[in-house]
């Protein structure tokens, strides 16, 4: 941090979130952790989180250094399930509903504007009830992902009772993700191709700012710690992601029953599968067999993403730039997804990535880059080039800098 003077000519940013920043296991808070490094070099920073549990110490000391100010506003679990239960009288999305606590509203505003901030920053939909119609300030929109086809493409794969719900949700995302962009100054979201798939009638105007990857972090010459309850000697591929979260649940479950019989069909061997991240639901535990390890969390995870020599990220139903492909990426792993989840870097990779969509080309191109080091070397490098290129933190958040600078910058012309 720079002097008290120096700190002072930085235009005063106010950020709000749905949920505390750490721990680093869900895509909106590695996004908004590693973002609020980049705004703190620009502006000075107040942040204000939701949260429905306790904040340890820890984890309040080690967001300190990111903003000047931190605060959390607690939400209730049973005011939280009341709102839900009379959900059938609101025509607001059920995740909205969840996050809005009313008797928030106001204090939370009240202490956004005590700050004298120059812009807000507003992550997710989820926190918009709080401030879109904050007139006093320049307020900005993260909308991250298109969430309603995300809803619309699970429901697709969901279990019949969820269905009904999903569907719901996604009709109600749809109309909330329409008439949202309209309450706000501006709004950024996570990729071009998500910003195609907004119902919003002026989308054109809204900031398109990517995700990045800590590549000092997430670097291939690593060394982290031996990958913990890893029972195989050699995996052929490894998958990792938050394994409680619905499309990654959906993507493991694509890989061991549907991948891996076709890879034994084709190769007359098992495939021998690395299924890896925090919070594993019991879908994603039941695939655990002789052939596929199922790990929660661990204390590393570039060790299971080094642990196999390729990732697969079988995403199917959901929309959104995926960490984990980044991740993998940075690591030099020969990797392996939809075009989809590709189609959201946005940029040309060329070779760098391999793609496939169904389960016959997905055990086919595995099968390929299993036989082929000098392939899989090729693409390791071709992927660390393009996330040194546009994929540091610093370059992926640069769009996010210039516009909250615009918005700063016109708000204080207008009160001179």
């Amino acid at each position: 941090m720079g002097s008290m003077s120096g700190s002072e000519q930085k235009p005063r940013l106010a950020v709000l979130t749905p949920r505390f920043p750490l721990p680093l296991n869900k895509g909106d808070r590695l996004r908004i952790f590693h973002q609020l490094e980049e705004l703190h070099r620009h502006f000075q920073v107040d942040l204000h989180c939701l949260t429905f549990r306790k904040i340890s110490t820890e984890d309040l000391s080690a967001i300190q250094g990111r903003c000047e100010q931190v605060t959390v506003h607690k939400l209730n679990w049973w005011k939280a399930a009341f709102r839900l239960g009379w959900s059938v009288f609101s025509r607001r999305p059920f995740q909205v509903l969840l996050f809005t606590e009313r008797h928030l509203v106001r204090s939370i505003r009240k202490e956004i504007l005590n700050g004298q901030p120059d812009v807000l920053l507003a992550q997710m939909v989820r926190t918009a009830e709080y401030v879109k119609d904050l007139d006093a300030v320049p307020h900005v929109l993260d909308i991250m992902d298109t969430l309603h086809a995300g809803a619309e493409r699970e429901a697709e794969r969901a279990p019949w009772w969820k269905k009904p719900l999903l569907r719901e949700e996604g009709r109600r995302l749809l109309r909330y993700e329409h008439r949202m962009p309209q309450y706000f100054d501006a709004c950024t979201i996570i990729s071009e191709q998500d910003r195609q798939l907004l119902p919003h009638p002026d989308k054109e105007r809204i900031t398109v700012v990517p995700n990045g990857v800590d590549t000092d972090f997430f670097h291939p010459e690593a060394s982290p710690p031996p990958l913990e309850g890893a029972h195989h000697r050699q995996y052929d591929v490894s998958f990792c992601g938050n394994l409680g979260y619905a499309p990654n649940v959906v993507a493991a479950r694509f890989l061991a029953q549907d991948v891996a019989p076709v890879f034994e069909r084709i190769t007359g061997r098992p495939l021998v599968l690395l299924i890896c991240g925090a919070q594993p639901a019991a879908a994603v535990k039941a695939l655990y067999s002789d052939h596929v390890d199922v790990i929660g969390d661990v204390a590393d995870i570039r060790s299971a993403y080094l642990a196999a020599p390729i990732f697969v990220a079988p995403m199917l139903v959901n929309t959104g730039l995926q960490n984990k492909l980044l991740e993998a990426m940075a690591l030099e792993r020969a990797c392996l997804t939809t075009t989809r989840a590709l189609g959201a870097l946005g940029i040309d990779v060329g070779d760098a990535v391999a793609t496939a969509n169904d389960a016959s080309t997905f055990a086919a191109q595995i099968a390929d880059l299993t036989l082929d080091e000098d392939r899989r070397m090729r693409m390791g490098r071709a992927a660390i080039q393009v996330v040194q290129t546009a994929f540091t933190w610093s370059a992926a958040s640069a769009p996010l800098v210039g516009l909250l600078h615009n918005q700063a910058r016109s708000f204080r012309a207008g009160r001179a």
